[in-house]
């Protein structure tokens, strides 16, 4: 009877182990161990957490049999810790999430693996098929033409960064249309600042609410209503595919003539020069602003009540002239690499892939099936509800973990809140009305590999610059600007390297054209 027994358990435990080889998803099963490896896991600052312990990585290590020690460092101690680790005699094995230079540690160092030949043989299958059906294998290409880096992608198809809202309430009040020409937009920006719109009997109205530098809630938008894509980095290419330096461009000063005019009007709200985006949602939220550009309406740091006021309004353009504001793209970030200190890279890269089959990889950003996360009947993916105070981060990474979801693969397998749906539709607007760059800027800046020369001379001459060009903008939005001060302002920008800035750019831009 004990002999039967034990064979019968014997035989029990063996289908277990055939059977719990077979499992694909987070929890449904286990396969054998074979592996041990080390990873320096990047973390965000305002969260602890043990990544070595959390139920995630469990569930992984179950479907793949490989077990990874992690060595979690946080968001401000991520690059001198990077820097500390490949400094050692000892690398680990892996490098997750956070940020690394691909051309200095891959291309100059010879410290990453070279990841396209295993991509090319399948030991990536998952993730292979997203990059190479969205046409991404190129912005993962360092300078040498090899692949060092698993990306991290997370696409909503958002082609600007900044949309135009202006008061429907106050137009419907003055009976006003929307504008659509630069003169247009300025007898309504003179009506809102002198016709009380708000209804308090004071002329206490901000026709024109904005920040600095920057393409959401930044002035910068507003140079593309005289056909000019002025971007933080200050390089775009031309419809003919050359790159010109936008502060040198007569549109520049076209739009800052404009501003000025605005200034002295009391249609442009001067605190833009110095007020962050938290004083800037802060008096929008008062009620009193008549247009302003943001990311979107709904989920934001505007109050409904204060939403409900705003239409989306299609750039205005000065008379002979397009607008064109700067378009975004998709930017991969930083997912993973193996350094070639790694000790088993075919279990490195089972370990990795398994973490972008969808339904691990939706899981890995919101939560278990049947708690956070539901599966449709349409068998899309959709977030119940969201934990407070990052609980998330207890049991699954989140942000710090793998995610690699091209646009329209995402939108096949996931269905998106309410707030990406606005912006979608106002991307869509825009897309359709023309108003968009040719080619982003940020093909320039952020996709085509630089070497580690090329970066350095680009990142050093952008402070220079930087510096030129925001004091001028000040001077010249609030002075005005002159055949004298335009001139000597171009003469300042060749002295401090704005030639030498954009031939730079413009090589790395040819170089991507011939990929």
């Amino acid at each position: 009877m004990n002999r039967t027994v034990k064979i019968t358990c014997l035989l029990a435990a063996a289908l277990f182990l055939l059977t719990g080889c077979a499992v694909s998803r987070p929890g449904e099963g286990s396969a054998p161990p074979g592996a041990s490896l080390t990873a320096l896991q990047y973390e965000i600052d305002n969260i602890a957490v043990d990544f070595s312990s959390m139920w995630y990585y469990r569930q992984i290590e179950q479907q793949t049999g490989v077990h990874v020690d992690f060595s979690e460092v946080k968001d401000s101690e991520w690059s001198s810790s990077v820097g500390l680790a490949f400094a050692k005699g000892k690398m680990p094995d892996m490098i997750l999430r956070g940020s690394l230079d691909v051309e200095e540690y891959g291309v100059t160092r010879h410290l990453l693996v070279p990841l396209d030949e295993y991509i090319d043989k399948g030991f990536l299958p998952n993730y292979a098929a997203r990059m190479d059906q969205a046409g991404l294998r190129e912005q993962l290409t360092a300078s040498d033409g090899h692949i060092y880096q698993l990306g991290f992608l997370i696409s909503q198809g958002v082609n600007t960064n900044g949309h135009f809202f202006i008061n429907k309430t106050w137009l419907d009040k003055l009976n006003l249309q929307v504008p659509r020409t630069v003169d247009q937009l300025t007898e309504v920006l003179r009506r809102f600042r002198s016709d009380d719109p708000n209804g308090n009997g004071l002329q206490d109205e901000i026709p024109l609410e904005f920040t600095f530098d920057d393409n959401t809630t930044g002035i910068y938008n507003l140079f593309s209503f005289f056909g000019l894509p002025l971007n933080e980095d200050y390089v775009y290419v031309d419809n003919t595919g050359n790159v010109r330096f936008a502060p040198e461009e007569d549109a520049f000063f076209e739009t800052l003539t404009w501003l000025h005019d605005l200034y002295l009007e009391g249609l442009l709200d001067i605190d833009f020069i110095s007020q962050g985006s938290s004083i800037w949602a802060a008096k929008v939220n008062e009620g009193n602003t008549g247009m302003f550009s943001y990311w979107r309406l709904q989920n934001t740091a505007l109050s409904p009540g204060t939403a409900a006021n705003y239409q989306v309004m299609v750039p205005v353009h000065v008379e002979g002239r397009n607008a064109c504001l700067p378009r975004n793209m998709d930017i991969i970030e930083f997912g993973a690499a193996l350094t070639t200190d790694n000790r088993d890279i075919e279990a490195s890269l089972r370990w990795l892939d398994a973490q972008f089959e969808t339904e691990n990889m939706l899981v890995s950003q919101n939560g278990p099936v049947g708690d956070t996360l539901i599966r449709r009947e349409d068998g899309r993916y959709e977030v119940s509800y969201v934990p407070p105070d990052n609980e998330l981060y207890q049991s699954v990474p989140v942000i710090c973990g793998q995610f690699f979801a091209p646009a329209e693969y995402y939108a096949s397998v996931y269905v998106p809140a309410a707030h990406r749906l606005e912006k979608s539709a106002y991307c869509d607007l825009y897309e359709q009305a023309g108003v968009l760059e040719p080619v982003s800027g940020k093909l320039l800046t952020a996709v085509a590999p630089k070497t580690t020369a090329q970066s350095a001379e680009t990142t050093r001459l952008k402070a220079k610059l930087k510096s030129l060009v925001d004091a001028e903008i000040v001077a010249m939005v609030t002075r005005g600007v002159t055949d004298e001060s335009r001139e000597a302002f171009r003469s300042k920008l060749k002295e401090n390297g704005s030639v030498e800035y954009r031939q730079v750019y413009q090589q790395i831009y040819d170089r991507w054209k011939e990929k």
